[in-house]
């Protein structure tokens, strides 16, 4: 009976935490400046986002590990579910409204549990607006996913996908691309 009392306690008291622990995430994401967003944001021991990257206004992010590398943007409204993990790549492009999943429910379960997988995004990818990645996908370097695609399988290197679901549209020819969207950003948004 004392167990049973103390594990119900233990939960609720974990539930707690956790409401202000997003709760604080959020008001971390509305600070009115991108550097001071990424600054707080990369306190948590899992988080890792290089100093040039900018986060835009609007950025509801999920806590667990996140990297971003160098060069880097993060556009606005984006959705980052980083319970599984997110790795993003150097030079990579995120247009606003962008939405990545890293966990979901298995709809077969008969308890509804979560499943799912980190997702991974190699350098110079571009995804654009309105996109949706699931779990456990990975994105080629220098792919295209075009603005509301819903990707749920693996982007091949160099390759554009679109469509519900992503398929392949075209290729992306491979040059020496050495463009940086976190050096094109608006001051203090």
């Amino acid at each position: 009976m004392i167990k049973r009392i103390y594990r119900k306690i233990r939960k609720v008291l974990g539930l707690w935490l956790d409401a202000a622990s997003m709760l604080w995430i959020r008001l971390v994401c509305c600070i009115p400046s991108k550097h001071l967003r990424r600054a707080l944001l990369c306190l948590y021991r899992d988080v890792c986002i290089h100093r040039s990257v900018p986060l835009y206004h609007g950025l509801e992010y999920w806590r667990g590990p996140l990297v971003i590398g160098e060069g880097s943007s993060i556009g606005f409204r984006n959705h980052l579910d980083c319970r599984r993990g997110i790795h993003i790549g150097r030079n990579v492009c995120l247009a606003s409204d962008v939405t990545i999943w890293t966990l979901h429910h298995d709809y077969n379960d008969p308890s509804f549990r979560a499943k799912g997988a980190g997702v991974t995004i190699g350098d110079y990818a571009w995804l654009c607006s309105n996109c949706i990645i699931l779990p456990g996908v990975t994105i080629g370097e220098g792919a295209v996913v075009a603005a509301g695609a819903v990707v749920r399988s693996d982007v091949e290197p160099w390759t554009v996908v679109g469509g519900v679901p992503a398929r392949k549209i075209a290729e992306r020819q491979r040059k020496d691309y050495h463009y940086r969207p976190g050096e094109y950003w608006y001051p203090l948004l």
